[in-house]
C-alpha cells in the first residue's frame, strides 16, 4: 500500500492555502456543476486474476488488487474512489476479519494536470458513509458494517485544506484516505457483500467562483464472500 501513502504524502507537503467560499447554494442549475445522472455515468475497473473458487456473486474483485471506480460530478469533474483489500479477496471468508482501505479524490479534467491549482474547481466533502449489505442463500439480509465519518475529523493529513463545504478533495492538493476498515463474521450462508459509499460533496460551479452546489453521490462495490474449503 506504499503507493497510496506516497500519493497522500504529496498532499501534506503543500503549504496551506486560505480557501474561503463566498456563498453556497443547492441550485443544481449553476453552470459547470450540474449533477449528472449517476446510473449512466458510474464505471469501475479492476485488475483481476484467476480465483480459487468459482464466483457465484457479481464481484468486482477476483483476487488481490484494487479497483478505481469513477463518478462524474459535473462535466469534466470526476470523483475517483480507489479501494483495496488487505487479504486476497477469495480469502474474504464468512468467519474471517475482512479489511479494506480507500482513497477519495476529485479531478478537474477541464484543466491539464500541471495547470495552476487556482484554475481547477475546488470540491469539498463533508461526510462519508459506507454501509455493507449481505446477500445470503436464505434470502435474509443483514448490515454487518456501517461507517459514518466527518472527513475533517478523520483525515490522516496534518495540513489538510478545508472550507465551509468540508475537506478539500480536489487533486493534487486535496483528498481523503481511510485505512483498515474491518468487517467481522457473517452468517454462514452469506455469499456476497455490497459496500455502498455515500459521499456528501460541495463543488464550485466555476473555478474561483466560490459558490458551490451540494449533492450526495453513491458508489456500490460488490464483493464475493467465500466459505473455507
Amino acid at each position: 500500500m506504499s503507493h497510496w501513502f506516497t500519493r497522500i504524502a504529496a498532499v501534506t507537503g503543500v503549504a496551506v492555502l486560505s480557501l474561503t467560499l463566498t456563498s453556497c447554494t443547492s441550485v443544481a442549475a449553476l453552470v459547470g456543476f450540474a449533477p449528472i445522472d449517476q446510473a449512466s455515468q458510474v464505471s469501475a475497473s479492476a485488475a483481476p486474476t484467476a480465483t480459487v473458487t468459482p464466483l457465484v456473486f457479481n464481484s468486482v474483485f477476483t483476487d488481490m488488487g484494487s479497483i478505481h471506480p469513477t463518478i462524474q460530478l459535473a462535466p469534466q469533474l470526476e470523483l475517483q474512489l480507489d479501494m483495496w483489500t488487505e487479504q486476497k479477496t477469495h480469502e474474504w471468508y464468512t468467519d474471517s476479519d475482512k479489511r479494506f482501505s480507500f482513497v477519495i479524490s476529485v479531478f478537474d479534467r477541464s484543466q491539464a494536470p500541471e495547470a495552476a491549482f487556482g484554475t481547477k474547481r475546488h470540491v469539498y466533502m463533508s461526510n462519508v458513509t459506507v454501509t455493507a449489505t449481505t446477500t445470503t442463500a436464505s434470502g435474509a439480509s443483514t448490515t454487518p458494517f456501517v461507517l459514518n465519518v466527518n472527513p475533517i475529523a478523520a483525515t490522516l493529513d496534518p495540513e489538510a485544506l478545508t472550507g465551509p463545504g468540508g475537506l478539500l478533495v480536489t487533486s493534487p492538493k486535496g483528498g481523503f484516505q481511510l485505512e483498515s476498515n474491518s468487517i467481522g463474521v457473517l452468517t454462514p450462508d452469506t455469499y456476497g457483500l455490497t459496500l455502498d459509499f455515500a459521499m456528501t460533496i460541495a463543488g464550485e460551479a466555476t473555478a474561483g467562483g466560490g459558490a458551490t452546489v451540494t449533492q450526495i453521490v453513491h458508489q456500490s462495490i460488490p464483493v464475493a464472500i467465500f466459505k473455507r474449503m
